[in-house]
């Protein structure tokens, strides 16, 4: 190659360089595709919703709902996981597909711990919740009527292996209850299973069961969040009660990128997130929708899927819960 050429050549690379440095530099440039693993009208994605108005009235980039439902939202994980890094595909993720479906699948086309955490988007508490003519007030009373009835009491859940029957597991664990479960294909059916008195209690994430808590046709007995809920003040958390911290239950949902996106870019959506959480308009939304807005760094949010994984990893080992 003669000295022009490879002038010319270097100068090429040179300057694709630098576009290439300028669009990251003022990254996000573009809207942000966010996987949804469920379908339409879920909580999660009005929660997308609100994140991204947020976003526009600030003059950034909006957030697209890209609804992939299907495989307890593995198949929107896989389709974040084999993305390009780029920053402009993300995975809006509940529970299951971090944590529970590593638990309960032989198989699985991504890796959850390789995804690149962003920030935890928000959680809502899960509560123990039990038939409106249960003969007793409060977790203590459960534990007894179990004992005292074994292999007689039952509890429903939206599905096996997901968390609202791995949390039941965890409860009956230690506590030494003999239940038995019954799942339904959904949050819903479980839930009309309590109410038609079919089922004796449930774990389920509490603004589902507000309504018929309030008409006195569900009791709470126990809440998984850190502090008491504005929304039922009179019910104790499980730390009350004597539990231990792994008895902390929420629904949590985290935004997280493919494997290997760069730190600078999950910085980036992490402080604009975060930002936006400022806003006590923001935070209401997510009130009403029965969600505490998250925050807190990548780093954080790291850690806490670590931990979540091991925790359930160890309930369905201790269970018999075998893969699929």
């Amino acid at each position: 190659m003669n000295s022009s050429r490879w002038l010319a050549s270097t100068m090429a690379v040179f300057c694709l360089a630098r576009i290439a440095s300028a669009e990251e530099a003022v990254y996000p440039n573009k809207p942000i595709n966010v996987v949804i693993g469920s379908s339409a009208g879920s909580a999660v994605e009005f929660e997308t919703r609100v994140i991204s108005e947020a976003f526009v009235k600030r003059g950034w980039p909006a957030l697209l709902a890209d609804l992939r439902p299907g495989a307890m939202g593995g198949i929107g994980a896989t389709a974040v996981y084999r993305a390009k890094p780029d920053g402009y595909t993300l995975l809006f993720s509940p529970a299951s597909p971090m944590v529970f479906n590593p638990v309960t699948h032989k198989t699985l086309t991504y890796d959850p711990l390789k995804m690149t955490p962003v920030i935890l988007v928000g959680e809502q508490p899960l509560v123990l919740v039990t038939r409106g003519d249960f003969p007793g007030k409060t977790l203590e009373d459960l534990v007894a009527y179990a004992k005292a009835n074994p292999g007689k009491t039952y509890y429903s859940s939206p599905g096996i292996g997901g968390g609202n029957h791995m949390s039941t597991l965890l409860l009956a664990k230690y506590t030494g209850m003999d239940v038995k479960h019954v799942p339904f294909q959904g949050a819903g059916p479980a839930v009309q299973a309590l109410l038609r008195g079919e089922v004796d209690f449930a774990i389920i994430s509490m603004s589902s069961l507000l309504t018929w808590y309030r008409d006195g046709k569900l009791k709470f007995l126990a809440i998984g969040s850190k502090q008491r809920s504005g929304d039922a003040p009179e019910v104790p958390t499980f730390r009350e009660l004597g539990y231990p911290e792994e008895f902390v239950l929420t629904a949590w949902r985290v935004l997280v990128g493919p494997p290997e996106m760069p730190a600078p870019i999950a910085g980036t959506l992490n402080k604009m997130i975060n930002t936006i959480y400022e806003d006590p308009d923001v935070r209401e939304r997510f009130r009403k929708l029965g969600v505490e807005a998250g925050g807190g760094t990548p780093q954080d949010v790291g850690a806490m899927l670590k931990r979540e994984a091991a925790t359930w990893e160890r309930v369905a080992r201790e269970n018999n819960i075998e893969k699929e």
